[in-house]
């Protein structure tokens, strides 16, 4: 009678403790790392070719949509100057792609928008509470080849949004 003694159905190997009845039989099975940086190359390449043909082209509306935050801050900013101040702030929009502030300072934002982004004309003077004065609130439209939005303010509160 030959028994092994603490033979429990596994058997060692040079890859660790076997199972017989496990259901992975090579366990060299699997991708190697060369192998995955050559697929991620190929998508690479896949991606680079085919995202331009699709005709993605978000430049001129991420433009138009920065310049718009852009505005809507700087009206916040008259406003803000107005109360902390407590004068009134005036900020003109030409209708170009720039406009000014009134009373300046050397802390007021440039006041320039990128190329190929204008806005429509408005003045818009806030009070010493941050209320807009002369006609109340009004709203200025920031357009360009990717579409306009608009910066509504509230004729009471000053509240300042974007459409």
């Amino acid at each position: 009678m030959n028994v092994e003694p603490f033979n429990f159905g596994f058997r060692i190997s040079e890859f660790g403790i076997l199972n017989p009845q496990s259901k992975i039989r090579n366990p060299q099975s699997g991708m190697s790392l060369i192998e995955v940086i050559l697929i991620m190359i190929v998508i690479a390449i896949l991606a680079a070719v085919a995202i331009p043909r699709m005709g993605f082209d978000m430049a001129p509306k991420a433009s138009v949509e920065g310049a718009a935050h852009m505005v809507a801050s700087d009206i916040r900013y008259a406003q803000e100057c107005a109360m902390s101040t407590r004068t009134s702030k005036t900020i003109t929009f030409s209708g170009g792609n720039s406009y000014t502030f009134a009373p300046s300072n050397n802390l007021d934002p440039s006041g320039r928008l990128p190329a190929g982004v204008a806005t429509s004309a408005l003045t818009l003077t806030f009070n010493s509470l941050g209320e807009p004065t002369t006609g109340g609130g009004g709203s200025v439209t920031v357009s360009g080849s990717g579409g306009s939005k608009t910066i509504s303010v509230s004729n009471y509160t000053g509240k300042v949004s974007i459409n």
